[in-house]
């Protein structure tokens, strides 16, 4: 299945950028200065210290045929949304967004828009988001866009060799 490359959604857009030099310094440049802030809840960005790196994640966003997606606003990249895992039925999403960038309604937005794309293109029944027990900025999120919570995963992540317990929210798609 082939995805668009660039989905205007007025405020901001959904982009699989361009893999450049250019493109990478801006993304390692965004987690540099969101590192405190997006590492309290995934463990990559403590990987994301090079270019090199910045630029491995934005050539396989923009090559590969997941629905994957860069956040823009104002020309800058600002988060990431994508589907991290899919079969014939299910779909997980994942999903960061810079702290300056928050309150906004840009991720809410954001994640409607993958739910729409999963259920009405993609074909799927299901869409999951696994979020940390203490995320409550993106469990708020989750439950804005009508995700419900299926309940508790303990112990389920390890962050840094610490396991972490996780919240499961769903949606169906005859919630809609």
């Amino acid at each position: 299945m082939v995805f668009e490359k660039h989905i205007d959604c007025g405020d901001f857009i959904l982009e699989k950028i361009m893999p450049d030099a250019q493109n990478a310094q801006k993304l390692l440049h965004v987690i540099d200065n969101n590192r405190a802030f997006l590492s309290k809840y995934l463990e990559w960005v403590d990987t994301y210290t090079t270019a090199d790196k910045a630029l491995a994640n934005i050539t396989k966003t923009f090559c590969d045929e997941s629905c994957s997606y860069f956040i823009i606003v104002d020309s800058q990249i600002a988060g990431k949304i994508g589907y991290v895992d899919t079969d014939e039925n299910m779909g997980e999403i994942s999903y960061w967004l810079a702290k300056e960038y928050t309150g906004r309604g840009i991720m809410t937005r954001a994640l409607n828009l993958m739910t729409d794309i999963g259920f009405n293109k993609i074909g799927l029944n299901r869409i999951q988001l696994t979020l940390d027990v203490d995320n409550t900025a993106s469990e708020a999120v989750a439950q804005r866009c009508g995700f419900k919570l299926d309940g508790v995963l303990r112990k389920y992540f390890l962050l840094r060799g610490t396991p972490r317990d996780m919240k499961m929210y769903s949606k169906l798609k005859t919630d809609n």
